[in-house]
């Protein structure tokens, strides 16, 4: 399968969500806020992390398993199509100044022609949903047999096109470092275990709090994620009010999602303190679209 058929499966249904076919596979995106905090308290949405959703039928398929059953040659194909439901479902929800959090698969983009072919299906994206690119902040994994110089021309690449980067599992080593100085992100989730070690008492907060701010004279958002306890949260107020992503807040919804009702904009300022939420309702179950391929759904 070409990529151009492969993403001409991409359809928007009458309830104005995009979702893909893929073989037998219906692609759906879900996404989950990542939350500040006003002076009074109130959660307001700063960003969303897209995650795929995989299924046959209604049957949930984990998205290692889907991913396993792509055929090498069309990999780097269904990567881009994952990012750009996501793009275009968040660009749906209308939000002004929200970024987006997706994930990148860095091996499937080692060459230069590689690396051209997905900044412009990215810009392409970004364009038909009415998203700037520096609100799409491309997470970058980085394993150990990754060539370090590699991912950094990417992040270049990913830079000069206006796009923004995120890394994750940020523990403050010597490597973590490497990686600010390297991919220069705007966005850095931490490492939950150094997290929690650091958190056991009175100085290891002191030294998180320092990190919070030293990267936000950087101009990086610090992320906690996994909050699924109030203590999580009484954790962030001491640190000086990263950024929090967790179930306690708010589980994943497959596009469309009920986000602007739940958490309408507001103009008001955040403060750099997050609050406590109501527990989320859990993640929709994913429905079969009517469709027709490379036309909206009717």
């Amino acid at each position: 399968m070409s990529e151009r058929s492969i993403f001409s499966n991409l359809v928007r249904q009458p309830d104005g969500a995009f979702s893909a076919i893929y073989g037998p596979y219906l692609l759906q995106s879900a996404l989950q806020p990542i939350f500040c905090e006003h002076q009074d308290g109130h959660l307001q949405i700063a960003a969303f992390k897209g995650l795929i959703r995989a299924s046959i039928k209604g049957e949930p398929i984990a998205p290692t398993d889907f991913f396993r059953t792509v055929p090498e040659e069309e990999r780097a194909a269904v990567d881009g199509l994952c990012r750009s439901l996501h793009i275009l479902n968040t660009g749906a929800l209308g939000r002004q100044g929200v970024a987006l959090l997706v994930n990148f698969q860095t091996g499937f983009y080692g060459t230069p022609q590689a690396m051209r072919q997905e900044v412009e299906r990215l810009r392409l994206a970004a364009h038909q949903a009415g998203m700037a690119p520096e609100a799409i902040a491309c997470e970058i994994h980085e394993h150990p047999l990754d060539d370090p110089d590699g991912l950094a021309e990417f992040a270049a690449r990913l830079h000069e096109s206006g796009f923004s980067i995120a890394i994750d599992d940020y523990a403050g080593e010597d490597r973590d470092l490497d990686r600010l100085e390297r991919l220069r992100p705007q966005f850095v989730t931490f490492d939950t275990a150094w997290l929690h070690g650091f958190a056991e008492n009175s100085a290891g907060l002191a030294l998180l709090r320092i990190v919070v701010g030293q990267l936000a004279q950087k101009h990086i958002s610090a992320i906690v994620a996994g909050i699924e306890e109030p203590e999580m949260i009484a954790l962030c107020r001491e640190m000086g009010g990263p950024l929090m992503q967790g179930y306690l807040l708010a589980r994943p919804e497959i596009a469309p999602t009920s986000f602007n009702t739940a958490f309408p904009e507001t103009r008001e300022p955040p403060s750099r303190t997050p609050a406590e939420a109501p527990h989320a309702p859990a993640e929709t179950r994913p429905q079969r679209p009517a469709r027709q391929f490379g036309r909206r759904g009717v």
